[in-house]
């Protein structure tokens, strides 16, 4: 199953829920939602805006239990820092 970890990603920048909320104008309810598990599916255009204002890629918001799925998101975001280091 694919998790979303936007709750771990706000700790580790201080930042609150709803900070997220004010930052990318999605209501501070669906946030919550978001951040404790709580929906099922995202829209892009939400995901899109949550990289935004986390300065994140969506890989980095994702992780799972799936030891194949896992394996292909590390490496993922692994070539996406490499190519941004090149920059």
């Amino acid at each position: 199953m694919i998790r979303l970890k936007i709750k771990q990603i706000l700790q580790e920048k201080n930042k609150t829920a709803y900070w997220l909320s004010k930052q990318t104008g999605i209501s501070a309810n669906n946030i919550g939602k978001i951040c404790n598990g709580e929906t099922t599916n995202i829209r892009f255009d939400t995901m899109e805006k949550i990289c935004k204002a986390l300065n994140c890629t969506p890989n980095e918001l994702m992780e799972t239990d799936d030891p194949q799925l896992n394996r292909l998101i590390t490496y993922a975001t692994y070539l996406t820092r490499t190519k941004d280091d090149e920059k």
